[in-house]
């Protein structure tokens, strides 16, 4: 199968089958396509999330990172208000070394810690693969030299370096909603900070854990069953604002049009992150406040609830998906190893998804089924 008809099988299958829905009221992204949403990317080898493209075209732009050359071109890029710099960053201004690694997204200011990694079968992906000069700058400088820049949300993944970026960031993170940053359960970069220092870090910043996205590691031997429990590893931590920091800054807008921006950026930012709850919570707290015209409260409730999907149809849509994406992979089972390797693929984008919710809806628990267990 080449790479152009796995696209458009992708595709069809994403329109069978949509893994996500955000349904941002016209009005609200009229606001958004004005004064978009601005989110700092810090580490940006694999690109800017994904779950950004659910927003309308124009509604978010980007300032990117990335210090290694083999991931990112020299000079400052601007392209359709996204900003590119091809530099790291730290707590401080200055030059450092860059451990770079076979895989270009594992490269760190940090030495990756060899004794640990060898114990698990990604380590080829973090074999040495020299060092690199670069130049370091801390996130408030940067920001302070591009001319109506603020931070809406920041995302950090430098492989150990994250608090280092937030230390040099304080005055940025003053205006941000949201953060999501990597953070490590064992020392995979020698030196480097582990989850409890940059969760009290962020705590002490303002910002209250909301989500954990977890990576478990398989051991070199490579031993897994349908019952084995990897190691945890590392997770994608995401932090958002407490529902006072978010009235308080509405309270503070200088005139409706810039409350109404405010609220529109929480409100894409919750919605991105399927925080349907929290964002009907942040809505009804706002509307008391009456800074917030009727007409935007109700396109700010109707966006919510146009954002949420019953498992019904959920699980329906899937379910034919799946199917579609079998009858696919059979015939290519029969092309040799690489054919069984796409034929899993497909199937594994459709699979994945849906059972991760089904699994989700099966291990509620509590009052009124309240919680979600992983247990």
């Amino acid at each position: 199968m080449t790479l152009y008809a796995r696209y458009r099988l992708g595709r069809l299958l994403n329109m069978v089958f949509p893994k996500s829905r955000l349904a941002l009221a016209p009005g609200l992204a009229a606001r958004l396509a004005a004064v978009p949403l601005q989110v700092i990317d810090v580490g940006g080898a694999m690109g800017p999330d994904r779950r950004w493209a659910q927003l309308p075209e124009g509604a978010v732009r980007f300032m990117t990172f990335e210090p290694d050359a083999r991931s990112q071109e020299d000079g400052i890029v601007k392209n359709g208000g996204h900003v590119s710099l091809p530099i790291g960053l730290a707590d401080k201004p200055g030059e450092r070394a860059l451990h770079l690694t076979d895989a270009p997204f594992a490269s760190s200011l940090y030495k990756p810690n060899e004794y640990v990694l060898r114990e698990f079968a990604i380590w080829p992906w973090y074999a040495p693969a020299g060092l690199a000069a670069i130049r370091v700058d801390t996130l408030d400088n940067c920001v302070a030299r591009l001319p109506n820049w603020r931070a809406d949300f920041v995302k950090v993944d430098v492989e150990g370096a994250e608090l280092d970026v937030l230390k040099g960031g304080q005055r940025t993170l003053e205006t941000a909603f949201g953060v999501q940053i990597e953070v490590a359960f064992v020392t995979r970069n020698i030196g480097a900070p582990l989850q409890p220092d940059v969760d009290r870090w962020l705590r002490e910043a303002g910002f209250t854990p909301y989500l954990l996205f977890r990576e478990h590691w398989i051991r070199a031997n490579k031993l897994h069953g349908a019952l084995s429990q990897p190691q945890l590893i590392w997770a994608d931590a995401v932090y958002f604002r407490d529902r006072a920091w978010i009235v308080e800054q509405i309270a503070r807008a200088g005139s409706p049009e810039e409350a109404e921006t405010r609220l529109c950026v929480v409100l894409a930012i919750l919605l991105v992150y399927n925080a349907h709850d929290y964002a009907a919570e942040v809505i009804a707290a706002v509307s008391k406040t009456g800074a917030i015209q009727a007409h935007v409260t109700r396109a700010a409730q109707e966006s919510v609830s146009g954002s949420l999907t019953s498992l019904g149809a959920y699980a329906a849509r899937g379910a034919i998906a799946l199917l579609l994406a079998l009858f696919v992979a059979a015939p290519l089972a029969l092309a040799g190893t690489r054919g069984r390797g796409v034929g899993r693929d497909i199937i594994a984008a459709q699979a994945a998804p849906l059972f991760d919710v089904l699994s989700r809806w099966a291990r509620r628990s509590g009052l009124d089924h309240s919680c979600v267990s992983d247990l």
